[in-house]
């Protein structure tokens, strides 16, 4: 099936950080009350992403939301740069980490110290450096709403 991630926002007020998050999910359904996902609030820097992966864009997700994109596609490479699990949900505190993280690493590039990832059929396309450059715009949409990453696989 894959990885897809969208950026949400969760419907309760209270669910601000990971801890939060879990913390409610330890409460009594009685307690808790109805939680789930939502959508951002604004679509249009979503909407305004480069999405054809051919070309350097990110990659749509299966379902072409514009909240989300093909987290597997990424995964190894985030797992293996940052430490990251794109198969786990990330609060906007981790987000905002992710990024500045991905912030040095194109610093790192520019130097020489940083390898940019292959993606796909592992050769080079001349489109890789693009590709991150468009998960990094990706992640800047999410930290400017404050925004979580839901993994959906």
């Amino acid at each position: 099936m894959g990885l897809d991630v969208y950026a949400v926002r969760p419907n309760q007020g209270r669910v601000t950080d990971m801890a939060a998050f879990e913390q409610l999910q330890a409460m009594p359904p009685e307690e808790r009350g109805e939680f789930g996902w939502l959508h951002p609030d604004d679509l249009e820097p979503f909407e305004e992403l480069p999405r054809d992966f051919a070309e350097g864009g990110l990659f749509w997700p299966s379902d072409g939301d514009p909240t989300g994109f093909r987290g597997q596609v990424y995964e190894k490479w985030v797992s293996d740069e940052f430490g990251l699990s794109l198969y786990e949900v990330l609060d906007p505190d981790d987000v905002r980490g992710f990024l500045e993280r991905l912030d040095e690493w194109f610093t790192r590039v520019e130097t020489g110290d940083a390898a940019v990832p292959l993606f796909g059929d592992d050769s080079d396309d001349g489109h890789a450096l693009t590709r991150v450059r468009s998960l990094a715009a990706y992640l800047q949409a999410v930290t400017d709403q404050d925004l979580w990453l839901f993994p959906d696989y």
